[in-house]
């Protein structure tokens, strides 16, 4: 069986103070018509300033519509200029593919192609040939350099060399990286693009542009018998793509894995330009065009200039006239909301000072006036409630005394008729202390404290009852220093001592701990296991708790003072913050919990 106690108040204001509030809100709205400033006033003045900035608002709209009307302009530039750049890339590389294709399976190519596959050796003749025949191809395809690998390893490649590169001594086209990826591709596939990076046959090249590598089959059978390479160089690239003269526009063509094969965008140029990117699935390459906006800006910024001008020139008109009067306007407001938020959170009496004179400033002459009265009787009611709280807290005080000193006698009288006089010299010691310490002036102790008198307690209870119970401690030292009310424990503990263990002369131990709780609290436990409580006791003291609950400063009855009275002392001082738990069952024994705030003293 659980039994758990936790006030819940519902604060809610004095029927006067509403009354109060309600006569100052309706003396409020009765303001005469004749004051020379109004509110109204001030508010077509804001709906001018309102305007102003609607005209700032159409201004720059008109700037926003003249920049998309230039957005749209480059973007149509670049896609005329993308488009166009695709186009001529598309014929011209079909132009050259075309070239190529009729050049590798012309019947006399053919001939000396084979005769060079075939042979064991590379004969002067056919060397010769072959370069004759490259000549005559690099008339078709001008400042472009060409090289002619074969699969025979014996066979040595042909190349149309520049003078100014130095050929790398040893070297094999099957080292290249553009060899691996070439090979890895069906046989269908009769051209392959890379860049000068992945061709080594030169140790100084570093030309940029791209490369095609063509796959020369036999006629007969269509293997593969060799591979002829065209070095394209930038310039002639451009050249192709009508990239020339082009002041304003920048061009990036980008192979797969981010290799740039051509890049016009100059290192120094600054400024803003305009980005726009298409892929050519023809070459399989991606185009990003460059265009610098400036160049579409010109004849529109001398507009945007004059609507910005005439706009800042009107924000800030519109500025300052808003900012005066918005000023005067809610400043006042923003003292009465401060005032308001203070007086929410308790504090009255503080009156605001304001020099408006319309409406918010005789609202704010009533709000003073009101807010006087408030705080005034506030005060007398705190005052009223704090000594009637004191009143009542002096008569639990007074009640539990005599009851307390009537058990002690009984136990000092229960030893007498014993053979020690040491024992009742120790026992009236412990008593005087007791007494001592209930003369305090303070109602309210420390932990410490209130700990060592019920230890004095338990002392004189062990001696009465011949050390019929042992008494277990568990104290968190650091909790020692916090705030309870004097003769809090000592009910609890003699409610223990007395139905736990006496009554049926039972012996058990009797548990105290102090501890921290969870959510911070103090927990005061105090347990034994002795005979318990029956469901019937149980539910008796909880109808007593909550008839405290309902009415905590009703005075109660002279009989049960013990631990009603101290739950309702308790509650009246803690307030929501105190609890109340127990548990008992018979054989078992009960334990009693109380929850505290931690309050120093």
């Amino acid at each position: 069986m659980i039994l758990i106690i936790s006030p819940k108040y519902s604060a809610s204001a004095p029927a006067f103070l509403r009354q109060l509030i309600q006569n100052r809100t309706e003396a409020t709205m009765m303001f005469s018509k004749q004051r020379p400033h109004t509110i109204e006033n001030d508010l077509i003045r804001l709906t001018a300033a309102v305007l102003l900035s609607a005209i700032l608002l159409c201004t720059i709209i008109s700037n926003v519509i003249l920049y998309k009307i230039n957005y749209e302009n480059i973007e149509r530039y670049n896609n005329d200029m993308l488009s166009q750049i695709s186009q001529s890339s598309n014929s011209y590389f079909r132009n050259m593919n075309h070239t190529i294709y009729n050049f590798v399976c012309s019947n006399q190519v053919q001939t000396q192609l084979m005769q060079a596959f075939k042979g064991n050796s590379f004969s002067s003749t056919t060397a010769t040939n072959l370069r004759n025949f490259l000549i005559l191809l690099s008339y078709s395809l001008p400042d472009c350099r060409l090289h002619l690998f074969m699969e025979n390893p014996s066979v040595l490649p042909v190349h149309l060399e520049d003078m100014s590169f130095t050929p790398t001594p040893g070297y094999h086209y099957h080292e290249d990286l553009w060899y691996d990826s070439f090979s890895a591709l069906p046989l269908e596939q009769m051209y392959y693009i890379t860049t000068p990076e992945e061709c080594h046959y030169y140790l100084n090249s570093k030309q940029d542009g791209i490369i095609i590598v063509y796959r020369i089959r036999n006629n007969s059978n269509l293997n593969t018998i060799g591979y002829l390479l065209v070095d394209v160089p930038e310039r002639v690239l451009e050249q192709a793509l009508n990239l020339r003269n082009q002041e304003q526009f920048y061009l990036k063509i980008e192979m797969p894995e981010q290799k740039t094969i051509l890049n016009t965008f100059p290192e120094n140029k600054h400024g803003k330009f305009f980005e726009m990117t298409s892929y050519d699935p023809l070459m399989d390459w991606t185009l990003t065009a460059y265009t610098q906006n400036n160049y579409f800006e010109s004849n529109s910024l001398m507009v945007m200039f004059a609507n910005i001008f005439c706009a800042m020139l009107v924000g800030v008109a519109a500025f300052l006239f808003s900012t005066h009067f918005a000023k005067s306007l809610t400043e006042p407001l923003k003292v009465l909301t401060s005032s308001m938020h203070e007086m929410e959170a308790g504090s009255f009496g503080k009156p605001i000072y304001c020099n408006a004179d319309n409406e918010i400033g005789y609202l704010i002459t009533q709000y003073n006036a009101m807010n006087q009265k408030i705080d005034e009787l506030t005060k007398k009611k705190e005052t009223a409630e704090l000594a009637q709280k004191d009143a009542h807290i002096a008569v639990l005080q007074n009640q539990i005394n005599p009851h307390f000193l009537y058990n002690t006698l009984e136990i000092i009288r229960g030893i007498a008729d014993g053979p020690s006089a040491d024992i009742i010299r120790n026992c009236c010691n412990a008593l005087s202390r007791m007494f001592r310490y209930n003369l305090k002036g303070s109602n309210t102790v420390t932990l410490e404290q209130e700990l060592e008198q019920s230890k004095y307690y338990i002392y004189i209870m062990q001696l009465r009852f011949d050390y019929l119970f042992q008494v277990e401690y568990r104290i968190d030292e650091t909790l020692l220093q916090y705030k309870i009310i004097k003769f809090s424990l000592q009910p609890f503990i003699e409610n223990a001592i007395i139905h736990g263990f006496t009554d049926f002369q039972q012996e058990g131990t009797l548990s105290i701990s102090i501890l921290r709780n969870n959510d911070s609290r103090i927990q005061i436990q105090i347990s034994d296991d002795g005979h318990g409580m029956s469901f019937d006791t149980l539910d008796g003291l909880k109808e007593a708790f909550s008839s405290i609950q309902n009415s905590p400063s009703r005075r109660l009855e002279n009989d049960g003072i013990g631990i009603a009275n101290t739950h309702q002392r308790l509650l009246q001082y803690f307030g929501r913050d105190y609890e109340i738990r127990m548990e008992s069952s018979l054989e078992t024994g009960t334990v009693v919990t109380l929850l505290l705030p931690r309050v120093l003293v």
